[in-house]
C-alpha cells in the first residue's frame, strides 16, 4: 500500500509540474522545454494590451560596426523584448517595463487579479516557488511576494548607499537587477549589476525569509539578461561580454567561457553539463550559438548564424536566420568533444614542434618525425568525426527568420513576424499557425494553454 500511494504521490508532483511553467524558459537550466501536450488546433482565449510597446534597457544593435565593416547585427542585450510570462496554480505572472510592477492574472479569462509597484522596471518575469515569487527590479531590490496576494515577504539589496542614474527617461539604481532571481533547493540567486567600472554583486538569500547566506561583490561584471543554475554553479550572461560561472555555495567566480566579445543573453544549460550560449558576438557575422563543457570550460562545437535552441534529451532543435533544424543532440556532442580533443592535443603538438624549431624550422629527428605523423593521423581522424557528425542532422525545414522557439512534448512551437506556428518534432511539418501583431519573443505553456508575449507589448492566450 505503501509503494502505491508513493507512486500515487510522485506521479501528481510530475503532473503539477509538467502543467506549470514556474520560471523564464520553463526551469533553471532554461530549457524551453516541457511535458505537457497541447491539443491542436489552438484558439485565442483572451489577450492583454500594454498602453505602450515594452521599453527595453537597451536600444539594440549598432547600425553597424565599422570595424569589421559589418551590417545588420544582431543585439547582444535583447532579454527584455517582450512581457515574458510564468504561471502556475491557475495564475499567469509578468513583469512590466512601461508601469514597473508585476501583474497577475487569472489563466482562464486574463482577468488581473493584482498589482505590485515597484520603483523601477521589471524585465524578467517572476520565478514562482512554494506559493511565493520572485524577481528583481531595476530599483535595485529583489523580492519576494505571496503568490496569492501580492503581500511582501521579502525584499532585498546588497548595498545602503545606493545611487540612482537617468534610464530611458526614469530613474533606475545604479545596481539593477536584470538577471532575475532564480530558487534552488531553498536558496534565492540574483545579482545587481551594469556598469563594468562599478563593483556588481552576487547574492543568495533564504527564499523563505529572506535571510543573507552570501552577498560577493565582483569587479568587471555586468549581469545582463536571466541567471541559470545547476546543483553546482550560476551561470550569468554579461550582454556584450562573455558569460561567467560562479559556485552556487559561496558566489564566488570560477570562470568565463569563450573568447572576449563572444557575448549574448541566449544561455541553457544541458542534463549533462553542457552549456549552450551566444546569439550576438562583437564584430561577427550576425551571431552565434557555442557549446562548452561547462566543468572545465572547454570549447566543444559552434552553430553559425544559430540565434536559439531547445533539447529534449538526446534531442535539440534550433533555428538560424532561415532554418529550422533537428539534431541528434547525443551522437553529435559526443563526436565534437572528441575532435575538440584532439584539436586541444594538435595544439599542444605545433607548440612543442615550434619549441623544437625555434634555431632550425626545418630540423627533421626522432621526435619530430613521430610529433607530425600523430598530427597527421588526428586531422585525419578529426576529419572522418565531422563527416559523422554531419549525419547528425536529421532533417532541415526552410521557415524564414524565427525569433524564439519552445518544445512541449512533441510540438515545436516558434515565434516570428505576426505569427506564432507549431511544427512536429519528428520531421518539421507545419501543424498549426496563428496570427499576431508584432514580433514574437516571448512562448510559454502551462494548463493546456500556449501564452504568446510579443514587443507590442500584447500577451494573447491560447487554448
Amino acid at each position: 500500500m505503501k509503494k502505491i500511494i508513493i507512486l500515487y504521490i510522485t506521479c501528481i508532483a510530475s503532473i503539477a509540474f509538467a502543467s506549470d511553467w514556474s520560471t523564464y524558459h520553463h526551469d533553471n537550466q532554461r530549457s524551453g522545454t516541457t511535458d505537457a501536450s497541447l491539443k491542436l488546433p489552438l484558439a485565442k482565449a483572451w489577450q492583454y494590451d500594454s498602453p505602450t510597446p515594452p521599453q527595453r534597457a537597451w536600444a539594440g544593435p549598432a547600425k553597424w560596426d565599422a570595424y569589421a565593416k559589418l551590417a545588420n547585427q544582431r543585439s547582444m542585450r535583447d532579454f527584455d523584448p517582450a512581457f515574458f510570462v510564468t504561471s502556475s496554480n491557475g495564475k499567469v505572472y509578468f513583469g512590466s517595463s512601461v508601469d514597473d510592477s508585476v501583474h497577475c492574472m487569472n489563466l482562464q479569462d486574463g482577468k488581473e487579479l493584482w498589482r505590485f509597484r515597484t520603483d523601477g522596471p521589471v524585465r524578467i518575469p517572476p520565478s514562482i516557488y512554494s506559493d511565493k515569487i520572485y524577481f528583481g527590479s531595476d530599483d535595485g531590490y529583489a523580492y519576494c511576494l505571496n503568490a496569492n496576494t501580492s503581500e511582501v515577504i521579502w525584499k532585498y539589496r546588497p548595498i545602503e548607499n545606493d545611487k540612482l542614474i537617468a534610464s530611458n527617461g526614469k530613474l533606475i539604481s545604479q545596481w539593477p537587477c536584470r538577471t532575475g532571481v532564480v530558487v534552488q533547493d531553498g536558496k534565492a540567486y540574483f545579482s545587481m549589476s551594469l556598469l563594468p567600472w562599478e563593483s556588481s554583486y552576487v547574492c543568495a538569500v533564504d527564499a523563505n525569509s529572506g535571510k543573507k547566506f552570501f552577498n560577493v561583490e565582483h569587479k568587471v561584471l555586468t549581469a545582463q539578461g536571466p541567471m541559470l543554475a545547476s546543483p553546482r554553479r550560476l551561470y550569468m550572461p554579461q550582454g556584450r561580454q562573455r558569460p561567467v560561472v560562479f559556485d552556487v555555495s559561496n558566489g564566488k567566480a570560477i570562470g568565463a567561457f569563450g573568447n572576449a566579445g563572444q557575448g549574448g543573453t541566449f544561455a541553457l544549460l544541458t542534463p549533462e553539463d553542457k552549456f549552450v550560449h551566444g546569439r550576438g558576438q562583437n564584430h561577427g557575422t550576425g551571431g552565434e550559438l557555442r557549446s562548452f563543457n561547462a566543468d572545465n570550460r572547454d570549447h566543444i562545437a559552434t552553430f553559425p548564424s544559430a540565434t536559439c535552441m531547445v533539447i529534449k534529451k538526446q534531442m535539440a532543435w534550433f533555428c538560424n536566420f532561415q532554418e529550422l533544424i533537428a539534431l541528434d543532440r547525443g551522437t553529435y556532442m559526443t563526436l565534437q568533444t572528441q575532435v575538440a580533443s584532439n584539436n586541444k592535443t594538435i595544439n599542444s603538438i605545433n607548440a612543442r614542434l615550434k619549441k623544437i624549431r625555434e634555431k632550425n624550422k626545418n630540423l627533421v629527428n626522432d621526435e619530430t618525425k613521430k610529433l607530425d605523423l600523430q598530427k597527421t593521423e588526428l586531422t585525419t581522424k578529426n576529419k572522418d568525426l565531422t563527416a559523422a557528425a554531419q549525419k547528425c542532422f536529421l532533417w532541415k525545414k526552410t521557415v524564414g527568420t524565427l525569433n524564439t522557439i519552445i518544445c512541449a512534448n512533441d510540438i515545436l512551437f516558434a515565434g516570428a513576424e505576426n505569427k506564432v506556428i507549431a511544427y512536429s518534432c519528428a520531421d518539421g511539418k507545419q501543424l498549426w499557425h496563428a496570427v499576431v501583431d508584432g514580433h514574437v519573443f516571448g512562448l510559454a505553456v502551462a494548463d493546456g494553454n500556449l501564452m504568446v508575449s510579443t514587443d507590442t507589448g500584447s500577451i494573447i492566450c491560447f487554448k
